[in-house]
């Protein structure tokens, strides 16, 4: 009896010393960890700003109204001179007229350089070669536009 009783004795201690051992291993598991210390983090390169193209819309009242984004509206009105001095010095403008929008771009594998319009419609991209600086009125952006939004249909 006094082996089994020495057994048990030692059975239970080591049990002890386990359940000891276990306990301050999950205290340390359960303490916060100390934040590291940060590297010094490379300095943020600032954002791209967006690109933003001037805008030609039609207003009320026959109007159309000529948006640029550095200088805001334009004072004239388009198919003047000050308009096609204005579109020559672009490259690219959206347009929204009464029959439609799409967005143009000046496209120089032609001699002498030429308007084109382009608008992706279901996956498809449109596109429609409109007319030189001089030739590029209103009435060839709106015919433009409802032959693009033709293909909406």
């Amino acid at each position: 009896m006094a082996d089994l009783t020495h057994l048990f004795t030692q059975h239970v201690s080591m049990s002890t010393i386990h359940t000891s051992t276990l306990l301050s291993k999950t205290a340390k598991a359960d303490k916060p960890l100390s934040k590291p210390t940060p590297a010094r983090a490379a300095p943020k390169k600032p954002a791209k700003p967006a690109h933003v193209i001037a805008r030609v819309e039609y207003a009320e009242h026959g109007r159309y109204v000529v948006t640029c984004p550095k200088h805001g509206v334009l004072p004239f009105e388009p198919d003047t001179q000050e308009w096609f001095a204005w579109v020559v010095e672009q490259e690219s403008f959206r347009f929204v007229g009464k029959e439609g929008y799409f967005t143009t771009h000046h496209w120089w594998k032609v001699p002498q350089g030429a308007w084109r319009a382009h608008r992706k419609i279901r996956n498809q991209t449109h596109s429609l070669r409109l007319a030189p600086n001089q030739e590029l009125t209103i009435a060839v952006l709106e015919l433009a536009a409802q032959q693009i939004q033709a293909h909406l249909a």
